[in-house]
C-alpha cells in the first residue's frame, strides 16, 4: 500500500528524485583546536562511539588528521523541480468554476488568466487549460500525504479531513503562522505510520563494549529507619515494594549481562519522590557519557529527565499520562491504550465470519466515546451483519432483553468495554445461563480486577480472550531458570515487578550491546523476555514507543494460550 501511494505523490507532482550519497560514513579533516569530544558534538555521538569508528585516534588528535564520521546525508532524498506541460481539460454537465479549481487545487483566479475565453462564464463542453504550478517539495515530502489549499480550506475541516490536529500540521509546516493561503502545498502526515521494526531482534553482543548505565528510582533511603522498614514492607503495594522489586530483577538482568562477558558500569541514584531531589540529581550529575537512564519510576517524572537531558531515557511502567507527554528521547517501554484496542478489533476483524456482536458497556460518560469509537470499527467488518449495544440498568442486565440479542442458533461474540464491577457481574450472570446452550465467546480489552471473582474454568467456556503487554509461559525453560535462579538467590518466588525489572532493563541493554547505540538496537526487531515483549518504532515528533502486544486466550481445556 506504501509503495502504490508513493507512485500515486510521484505521478501527480512529477517530480524528479535524486538520492543523496549514500555511503553512512565519510572522511572528516579535523581542524586545529578540535578534539573528538567536539567532534563528537557536532555529529550527536558520544565520544566512546566516535572513538570506536575511529580505533587508534587519541582524544585530543593533531590538526590535519583524516577520520571517519556518520555521513549526515545518509537516507536523504532531494526533490528536483520539473515543470508540467499545460493540461485541457473538458467542462462536464452542471460543473463550475468553483468545483473545477477545487478538484485541481487551484485558484478561480489562475483559471480565468489562462482561459481568456472565461469571461463569458462557463460552459459544457468548453476546452480549459489546467494551469500546472511549479512544485519545489520539501526533502521529506514523499514520505508525507500532501495537500494544496483551496477555497474554503480552513484548520477545521482539514483536520476532520485527514484525522489530525492543528498542532501537528502547525508543526510540519511552520508557514501556517501567517494562516491559510490558497494555492500552499501542506504536509498533512506520514503516508504510513510505518514501524521501523519488522523482523526478530538477534543478538549480536560486542564484548568490547563498555556500557554506561543510569538506574533512577525512589529508594527513599533517607526516610528509612530500622523501626519503620519492616512495616514499610508489610505495606500491600507500597512504594517501597515497588521500587525494591524492580530494582532486584534490573540487579538481576544487569548481572546476568555480565556473566556473559559484557562490561556494564551501572550508577544507581535515589530519586526519592521528590521532584526536588530530581532536579539536583540533574543539576549535579554529568550525563554527557551515559548510554541509557532506566528509570524514574513514574512517568511524569521520566518525562521531567528527559527534557533535560540529551540521553535515551526508558519509563519502565504504563501511564494513563504518557499518550500526551511525550519527548524525542523518551522511550516507552510500555504500549498505548490504543494498541491493545487495535489488537484486539484487528483479530477480531479478520476472523470475523458472520457472528453476531454485542457490545457491553456502562453508563459512565467517559466511556462513552469508548463505545462509539469501538462500535464504528466493527461496523467495518467485512459482511457485518448484526451489532447490538446492552447497558445495565441499575446494575442488572434484563435477562429478557439479552436472550433477545442472543442468536441462540448462531454464534456470538459478547465484547465488554466496561471494567465496573457491577456491570461485568451482571454479564456473566446472563452468559451463566446460556453457556451451555448456545455459542458465546467472550471479548475484552483488558483482564482487569472486574474479572478477578470470574472462574477460571468458566472463562475457558467462553474462550474468553484479551490483550495484554505480559505473559509468562511457566512451561517455557527459560521461565524455569529464571525463577530457579531467582529464588536461590533470594529465597523468594520473583513478583510482577521483579520480572518487570528485569525486563526492561536487559532487553534495553542486550540491545546496546548488540547495535552502534540505543537507536539502532530499538529499531533492531522484536524480542521477548520472560514477561513482556518489545516491539519498538519511532513516531514522528515524538520517541520510540512499544506496541507489542499479545492476544490471550482462555481454553476449555483450562489452559491459557497466545493466539498472536
Amino acid at each position: 500500500m506504501k509503495k502504490i501511494k508513493l507512485l500515486i505523490l510521484f505521478l501527480f507532482f512529477s517530480t524528479a528524485i535524486i538520492f543523496a550519497q549514500q555511503k553512512k560514513y565519510v572522511s572528516y579533516t579535523v581542524k586545529r583546536g578540535e578534539t573528538i569530544k567536539s567532534i563528537a558534538k557536532i555529529y550527536k555521538l558520544s565520544k566512546r562511539d566516535l572513538l570506536r569508528l575511529n580505533p587508534g585516534v587519541s582524544r585530543k588528535p593533531k590538526p590535519a588528521t583524516v577520520i571517519i564520521v556518520p555521513n549526515k546525508n545518509y537516507g536523504k532524498v532531494m526533490v528536483k523541480e520539473v515543470k508540467d506541460e499545460k493540461e485541457l481539460y473538458t467542462v462536464s454537465p452542471k460543473e463550475t468554476l468553483t468545483g473545477i479549481s477545487r478538484k485541481f487545487g487551484i485558484t478561480i483566479e489562475e483559471l480565468e488568466a489562462v482561459n481568456p475565453k472565461l469571461v463569458d462564464g462557463v460552459k459544457i463542453g468548453m476546452k480549459l487549460i489546467i494551469p500546472k504550478r511549479s512544485i519545489t517539495l520539501p526533502k521529506d515530502s514523499i514520505n508525507f500525504v500532501l495537500h494544496s489549499v483551496v477555497l474554503d480550506d480552513t484548520f477545521f475541516n482539514l483536520t476532520k479531513r485527514f484525522e489530525v490536529t492543528k498542532e501537528s500540521l502547525l508543526r510540519l509546516n511552520p508557514i501556517l503562522d501567517e494562516g491559510l493561503k490558497l494555492g500552499m502545498l501542506l504536509k498533512i502526515k506520514p503516508i504510513e505510520d510505518v514501524k521501523d521494526v519488522i523482523g526478530i531482534f538477534e543478538e549480536n553482543i560486542d564484548l568490547s563494549k563498555e556500557l554506561n548505565v543510569v538506574v533512577m528510582l525512589p529508594y527513599q533511603l533517607s526516610k528509612l529507619t530500622d523501626s519503620i522498614t519492616e512495616a514499610s514492607f508489610d505495606k500491600r503495594n507500597s512504594l517501597l515494594n515497588y521500587t525494591t522489586d524492580f530494582h532486584l530483577g534490573t540487579v538481576m538482568a544487569i548481572d546476568s549481562l555480565r556473566q556473559r562477558g559484557l562490561s556494564i558500569n551501572v550508577k544507581y541514584l535515589d530519586t526519592e519522590n521528590s521532584n526536588f531531589k530530581l532536579q539536583n540529581i540533574l543539576n549535579r550529575n554529568d550525563f554527557s557519557e551515559v548510554d541509557v537512564v532506566i528509570g524514574p519510576l513514574f512517568y511524569k517524572k521520566a518525562h521531567l529527565v528527559a527534557k533535560q537531558i540529551k540521553v535515551p531515557v526508558i519509563a519502565p511502567f504504563f501511564s494513563g499520562k504518557q499518550k500526551d507527554l511525550t519527548t524525542g528521547n523518551l522511550i516507552k517501554s510500555s504500549p498505548d491504550l490504543d494498541v491493545y484496542e487495535d489488537k484486539l478489533l484487528d483479530y477480531m476483524a479478520k476472523t470475523y465470519a458472520g457472528e453476531n456482536i454485542i457490545v457491553i458497556n456502562d453508563d459512565k460518560p467517559e466511556n462513552q466515546s469508548k463505545l462509539w469509537r469501538i462500535v464504528t470499527k466493527i461496523k467495518k467488518f467485512d459482511s457485518l451483519k448484526r451489532i447490538e449495544v446492552v447497558k445495565p440498568k441499575d446494575g442488572f442486565i434484563d435477562s429478557r432483553l439479552f436472550v433477545k440479542k442472543l442468536d441462540t442458533l448462531g454464534k456470538n461474540w459478547v465484547i465488554m468495554l466496561s471494567n465496573e464491577q457491577v456491570t461485568t457481574s451482571a454479564t456473566i450472570n446472563n452468559l451463566k445461563s446460556y453457556v451451555e446452550d448456545v455459542d458465546i465467546r467472550l471479548f475484552a480489552l483488558n483482564k482487569g480486577k472486574n474479572f478477578n471473582f470470574i472462574n477460571n474454568s468458566f472463562l475457558g467456556k467462553l474462550s474468553f480472550m484479551y490483550p495484554s503487554s505480559e505473559y509468562v509461559d511457566i512451561k517455557d525453560i527459560n521461565v524455569q531458570r529464571f525463577y530457579e535462579k531467582y529464588k536461590a538467590k533470594n529465597f523468594a518466588l520473583p513478583t510482577k515487578n521483579v520480572i518487570r525489572g528485569f525486563d526492561v532493563t536487559y532487553d534495553a541493554l542486550i540491545r546496546l550491546a548488540s547495535s552502534e547505540n540505543i537507536e539502532e538496537g530499538l529499531n533492531a526487531g522484536k524480542s521477548s523476555r520472560i514477561s513482556a515483549g518489545f516491539n519498538y518504532s519511532k513516531k514522528l515528533f515524538k520517541g520510540y514507543e512499544n506496541s507489542e502486544v499479545f492476544l490471550i486466550q482462555y481454553t476449555k481445556d483450562l489452559n491459557i494460550i497466545i493466539i498472536e
